[in-house]
């Protein structure tokens, strides 16, 4: 594991803002165990903690570094991402502090836009009025004031993306998006790549357990990627995490487990071919699990990307 560790921290993807990020992250959506993330660090090699203050364990998260850096992680090394949560919009550079204090960290190394939909009303209707730009402006300025070392976005699709770069002094530095084998977002890809927006890809893996249109999708049970895996050797898991790091994007998968963890950044060290990475991009389907218009308190406000 520890040549897969190596290999895993090697592997990175150079900002536009100049500072690099680890292609291959753990997301801590929902993880409740400390042991999961330090375990995830110190013996699995990663580097790339994605985390955000409406997930309610940044404190969490942050005695997991602290204990990874006392067992002889340098902090230098870590690639810490927190995001701004949209009742937050009109002051996100105290809410960048409130993070780092629940993480007890200086600095984070990216800080996100989490949604592009803001705060609503008690009715759930009326949109409170804090343009985009004014929120861009206060992220702005958690770099401006050593918060953050890059700042970009979550959740926002090509024509949110054009619109801020028309007035970014600093531009999103990446675009944290759903991207798995049955939503593959091509245009959206091909708009960062020209843009020089970094793709990073949450639940890569799609979340089984949430129904799809009345259905429960499962990447890991399709017979295309089963059969690749069968091939290589390797877990359908491993396989789709393979086949997103290949198209040039970040990956961010989840876990509870440690063991899991392992298994997953061992993806950092497969190469699949022209052939196998096609018949993997031919699985999509358009079916998305995550999205707003189905969530009450975001106003069933579809989601753009």
């Amino acid at each position: 594991m520890e040549t897969v560790a190596k290999e895993a921290v090697a592997k990175t993807v150079t900002l536009n803002s100049g500072h690099t990020m680890p292609t291959f992250g753990l997301g801590v959506f929902d993880v409740k165990d400390q042991g999961v993330i330090t375990d995830s660090i110190v013996e699995f090699g990663y580097r790339h903690i994605d985390t955000a203050k409406v997930y309610g364990n940044e404190e969490l998260v942050g005695k997991a570094i602290a204990d990874a850096i006392k067992a002889g992680v340098p902090r230098e090394e870590l690639f810490i991402t927190t995001k701004l949560w949209r009742t937050e919009y009109s002051d996100p550079v105290q809410a960048c502090k409130d993070s780092l204090e629940r993480l007890n960290l200086d600095y984070v190394d990216m800080y996100l836009i989490h949604w592009s939909i803001p705060e609503l009303e008690s009715d759930q209707k009326t949109i409170k009025k804090t343009p985009m730009h004014k929120v861009w402006e206060g992220m702005e300025a958690c770099v401006e004031q050593g918060l953050t070392k890059s700042i970009g976005i979550s959740n926002f699709n090509v024509q949110l993306m054009v619109d801020m770069l028309a007035y970014a002094n600093i531009p999103p530095a990446c675009n944290q998006v759903e991207l798995q084998p049955y939503y593959q977002q091509e245009g959206f890809r091909k708009f960062c790549k020209n843009y020089d927006i970094a793709v990073v890809a949450y639940s890569p893996l799609s979340a089984p357990a949430r129904p799809v249109g009345g259905e429960c999708r499962n990447v890991l049970e399709d017979p295309t990627i089963k059969e690749i895996a069968d091939t290589h050797g390797k877990s359908p898991a491993q396989i789709a995490l393979a086949w997103n790091l290949q198209l040039g994007n970040t990956v961010i998968p989840k876990t509870n487990t440690a063991k899991r963890a392992g298994e997953n950044i061992e993806a950092t060290t497969i190469t699949l071919s022209e052939e196998e990475v096609e018949k993997i991009s031919t699985l999509e389907a358009n079916e998305k699990v995550y999205d707003p218009k189905d969530w009450e308190s975001f106003g069933k406000i579809p989601a753009f990307c």
